[in-house]
């Protein structure tokens, strides 16, 4: 899976994400939820939302155009 965010840990001890990615825990939350409800709302696995509401919000901000 070309794209998507891995468990590793990066040197530093944190998730290896984008310099440029806002990752708002509010936006991802919100976002996981739909995808969840979408999904019929199955029990256990929420990691499953969480990380698909990540990279679809980094795919999102790379199509968006930078203003400097």
């Amino acid at each position: 899976m070309s794209g998507t965010m891995t468990n590793e840990i990066a040197s530093n001890g944190k998730s290896p994400e984008p310099a440029n990615v806002n990752t708002d825990g509010q936006a991802i939350e919100a976002l996981a939820y739909q995808l969840w409800i979408l999904r019929g709302r199955p029990i256990g696995a929420p990691a499953v939302d969480w990380f698909r509401a990540e990279e679809e919000l980094r795919n999102a901000m790379k199509s968006v155009p930078r203003t400097a």
